[in-house]
């Protein structure tokens, strides 16, 4: 046998003992990880304090033995779009485009709606690439299991998987969805996987909190994330398990509303109604838009009207008139609008005012130290810190910083 068959036998029996799982003693299997996966669930609704208050079995224990924040900060205005924008692009809505669940964009002249499928999937209205497109565009396969806004190609990219939304689509599909894309050939498998329950802030809104609801839909998922955690655990490789959501939740008694004026209504374009209203000028009002300021505060007791510009700095509202020409802010537990009509329990306040809107952050999984706490920090922190688990380069502006929960890292 020549020298260079014996060399190339050597190098094949290195690659081979380089398998998924090595056998460092009799009886002790250890996994080693030849690329980084992350799986990043969001359980939207899911308030900083409901695993203290409600202890879901499951999630209590997680939480308990992760690295995990004190409280996870929403970015303005609390709603589930804006925030689920600014987990992936790392970005503050103003700079991602998607300042609210429904708004107007003057610079497409169009209205986005979560509910209009035509405009959740129009590229046009995102301003940041999400996490998944700078991944495929660096070769790494990603899957995303109803994650807001995934359903669009931005930048002309789409994940190499992904679902449409079906809101009715049951915990066992996405389940059996995720473990499916996991059981692909490595060359195939998505190494950054995102998945949604909307189930907890449906309950809020609808019942309320400490309503039997709210605490049925809780339990239901804290067991469906178990039983998906336990199978993930039993592949032959390690996941960075990341779970969060985008905002918190808070009751607000019904006679708490604060009509407005119905001359506002006639004159201009509103939207987003109840906790903040956003005004887009349309030029059929004779008043200047200082004027309708003006007029507003005068007449409101429980909710300030700013030009967008004005927007107080803390916010990071007042680069985009996207956010209205004028944008209208409740007091905690108000609302305001034209109805009278609430629910039981809403978000939208300020993340400053309260700590009802703060979300949670557990991660588990080979990069993350075990038991460890920080104190509250933003959502656009979370892409950069994924970014360096998965060995990507940030290719697009953003406003999140690594440093800030860098320290959850081995």
């Amino acid at each position: 046998m020549t020298v260079n068959k014996l060399f190339i036998i050597g190098i094949l029996f290195v690659l081979n003992a380089c398998s998924l799982e090595s056998k460092n003693s009799p009886g002790i299997v250890s996994k080693i990880n030849p690329k980084p996966y992350v799986l990043l669930i969001s359980l939207d609704g899911f308030r900083w304090d409901y695993v203290n208050k409600y202890q879901p079995k499951f999630l209590s224990q997680f939480a308990k033995e992760s690295a995990h924040l004190t409280s996870l900060r929403p970015t303005f205005p609390t709603k589930t779009f804006p925030n689920h924008l600014s987990i992936v692009t790392g970005s503050y809505p103003e700079n991602h485009g998607i300042v609210a669940n429904r708004f107007y964009a003057p610079d497409l002249n169009k209205t986005y709606s979560i509910r209009d499928s035509e405009a959740v999937t129009n590229p046009d209205f995102y301003l940041r690439k999400p996490l998944w497109i700078i991944a495929e565009e660096q070769n790494m396969r990603t899957a995303n299991y109803f994650w807001p806004s995934s359903e669009a190609a931005i930048a002309g990219i789409s994940p190499s998987h992904f679902k449409k939304y079906n809101h009715n689509a049951s915990h066992q599909e996405r389940i059996d969805g995720v473990l499916n894309w996991y059981q692909l050939p490595p060359g195939e498998r998505p190494q950054l996987i995102t998945t949604y329950f909307h189930d907890i802030d449906s309950a809020g809104h609808g019942f309320g909190q400490d309503s039997p609801e709210l605490v049925a839909a809780i339990n239901r998922v804290d067991s469906t994330i178990g039983e998906m955690v336990e199978k993930v655990r039993a592949l032959d490789f390690e996941v960075n398990i990341i779970i969060v959501s985008d905002h918190g939740m808070a009751d607000y008694p019904a006679e708490n509303y604060e009509y407005l004026p119905n001359w506002l209504n006639d004159e201009y374009k509103v939207l987003a109604s109840n906790p903040i209203t956003l005004i887009y000028d349309e030029g059929k009002s004779t008043r200047t838009l200082a004027q309708t300021v003006t007029q507003l505060n005068q007449q409101a007791t429980h909710y300030k009207c700013y030009q967008y510009q004005d927007i107080p700095a803390k916010f990071n509202a007042s680069k985009s008139s996207r956010i209205g020409d004028i944008a209208c802010l409740t007091d905690n537990d108000w609302s305001i609008g034209f109805t009278g009509k609430t629910s039981k329990g809403n978000h939208g306040w300020s993340q400053f005012d309260t700590t009802d809107m703060d979300g949670i952050f557990y991660a588990q999984g080979p990069a993350f130290k075990k038991a460890y706490q920080l104190d509250t920090a933003e959502n656009i922190n979370i892409m950069p810190l994924i970014a360096e688990i998965l060995g990507l380069e940030i290719t697009t502006a953003i406003d999140g910083k690594l440093a800030t929960m860098k320290p959850l890292l081995k």
